[in-house]
């Protein structure tokens, strides 16, 4: 029974994982449709597989280093390529091969940023502060930065954000972001106290609900809070630097 259980326990983060990953392949089939709104939705129920086989991979003890590669990999699919070839066909494709090149970076930037954090398990990572930070943008959060422009686009109707140069310059700077190394905050790394558990229930019902009723405008706001997060973290590493 325990050795069922240790096979249950092991392979449930890595099937979460796969979901994820199919999530990433199925969001770039309807990108090529010019169904943005599905290939969307697409990407963010990847972000949530990929959130939660983490959480049950340290739940269930059930981390591996095939667990650790397969995510990586999968990584690479749904916040890589799925979200870079969602913006190419939106807009960039009106640039030919100087759209499709800052693609390609934006793709091999993810490539690198998950290599870089893959090594770290293996290598004792070199990171800024252990508990509380990321080192550069993770790919799930470069991703949904790369579709701000779309999640305004469809809520405000506001036609530059279509302008193909100003989505290159996005994707390229956020390409850039994952693979620097400054310093980007990270929920995963932080210990709630108990007393804290029923504010964060509630705060997810809240989100929960604004997903709901109105979700392009709760997406555009966590997008935004994100990029406050990152401006945050810089200044106050730079002042303890200083």
């Amino acid at each position: 029974m325990n050795n069922n259980s240790n096979f249950l326990y092991k392979y449930i983060p890595n099937t979460i994982t796969v979901l994820s990953l199919c999530c990433g392949l199925s969001s770039v089939r309807f990108s090529i449709n010019e169904d943005w709104k599905t290939a969307i939705l697409l990407i963010i129920f990847a972000a949530i597989f990929d959130f939660f086989d983490g959480w049950f991979a340290s739940k269930l003890k059930g981390g591996s280093y095939f667990g650790a590669e397969l995510d990586s990999l999968s990584d690479i699919i749904s916040f890589g390529v799925a979200p870079s070839l969602l913006i190419y066909f939106w807009t960039l494709s009106d640039l030919n091969s100087l759209g499709w090149s800052i693609s390609m970076f934006f793709v091999v930037c993810a490539a690198l940023r998950l290599a870089r954090f893959t090594a770290d398990i293996y290598l004792a990572p070199i990171r800024i502060d252990k508990n509380t930070y990321f080192v550069g943008i993770p790919s799930p959060g470069a991703a949904g930065l790369s579709l701000l422009p779309i999640f305004l686009y469809i809520e405000f109707e506001f036609s530059f954000l279509r302008n193909a140069y100003l989505n290159l310059i996005n994707l390229g700077l956020i390409g850039f972001l994952m693979i620097s190394k400054i310093p980007t905050f990270s929920l995963k790394k932080i210990v709630f106290s108990k007393k804290y558990i029923p504010w964060i229930i509630i705060l997810s019902v809240i989100i929960c609900i604004s997903l709901i009723s109105n979700i392009w405008l709760t997406l555009i706001v966590i997008g935004l809070l994100y990029v406050l997060s990152i401006v945050y973290t810089i200044v106050i590493n730079l002042i303890k630097n200083n």
